[in-house]
């Protein structure tokens, strides 16, 4: 697969940073742009055609520190229907995007000390095909169960469909992993237990 084909596969919406890492000079993308390969959006943000916008898969590039997390993780993982009214972002503590750019791109953002940071990162998927950084669904589930703003019937209903899909059980002894690391005192194991007899 050649380069430009990889950075289609990767990233249908990029920013000119990522198309650098793929070894495209800013010469090549305005001769790509020029000739209709990809669409310029706006300055340094660019579109192979046939691809919507993936605000996901642009956030992620932007805030390159910044790991989906609460309930866009949710959204990413198919596990909720809920439309976002903001993108949810963890950063690690001692990091901090402007409060401009946090604002035009509708992000809330939440700071953790680097070891609850690093815990359950993963490279995920968007449904427009863009690569993201986000929390595991087990990391997830703990997250949002834990969190006193995540409204209840958006808890119960991912943790529906996580078990609908069947997790397999090495993904059951990560959760079991993570939340003895973060949330010791998590009742998620027990309600778990619950909806599957």
């Amino acid at each position: 697969m050649d380069t430009l084909a990889q950075l289609e596969h990767d990233y249908p919406t990029f920013i000119y940073k990522t198309a650098q890492k793929y070894g495209l000079s800013k010469d090549e993308i305005r001769e790509l742009s020029t000739d209709g390969t990809i669409e310029k959006l706006e300055r340094g943000i660019y579109i192979f055609p046939g691809y919507l916008l993936d605000e996901f898969s642009l956030i992620s590039q932007k805030f390159s520190r910044g790991v989906f997390s609460l309930v866009s993780a949710l959204i990413i993982h198919d596990l909720t229907d809920e439309m976002p009214l903001h993108y949810d972002l963890t950063f690690p503590q001692g990091y901090h995007p402007s409060a401009a750019s946090l604002k035009k791109y509708h992000i809330k953002a939440r700071y953790l000390s680097k070891k609850r940071y690093l815990l359950g990162i993963e490279t995920g998927q968007t449904e427009n095909g863009g690569t993201v950084q986000v929390y595991s669904k087990e990391r997830t589930l703990l997250d949002i169960w834990e969190s006193k703003q995540i409204q209840p019937y958006i808890k119960n209903d991912a943790l529906k469909k996580y078990l609908a899909n069947s997790p397999a059980a090495n993904k059951l002894k990560d959760l079991t992993e993570i939340k003895d690391k973060l949330y010791p005192n998590s009742t998620l194991l027990k309600v778990m237990e619950v909806y599957m007899q």
